[in-house]
């Protein structure tokens, strides 16, 4: 089965304050926007690409992204693939994907572009890394 995807850039939502911290509350006010015009479209997986993200995000700053994108469900079917740098941002990511699979939607954390596309693409969830 073809499911379709949304890509989420990272430059799209976050917002950082003067500090270079990030501006938690705009930036999820933003992606609640973003959301919601993506629910119009249909019905699609959402791909977060964080790679080109720098400055001061913590564990929490990414979990509450997350659970943003989770206040929103309807705008999607029921993954979150984060694609993250393969340094500190990833190990965030992957404290993510353990955190956040909750309230019927899954999130797993990758490097590779192909393989979140193909994970987003797949009938299953987690069981198809293994398979």
């Amino acid at each position: 089965m073809r499911v379709n995807y949304k890509i989420i850039q990272a430059r799209d939502f976050i917002k950082a304050k003067p500090t270079g911290e990030i501006d938690l509350d705009e930036s999820k006010k933003l992606l609640g926007q973003l959301a919601k015009m993506e629910q119009i479209i249909g019905d699609h997986e959402i791909l977060m690409d964080l790679r080109e993200t720098y400055g001061h995000m913590d564990h929490a700053d990414l979990f509450e992204l997350v659970l943003e994108l989770g206040r929103h469900k309807e705008a999607f079917r029921s993954k979150i693939a984060v694609i993250a740098r393969d340094d500190e941002q990833f190990n965030k990511a992957v404290f993510l994907e353990m955190c956040a699979n909750i309230d019927r939607f899954t999130v797993m954390a990758f490097t590779d572009f192909e393989k979140a596309t193909n994970w987003l693409q797949s009938s299953e969830g987690i069981q198809d890394l293994w398979a």
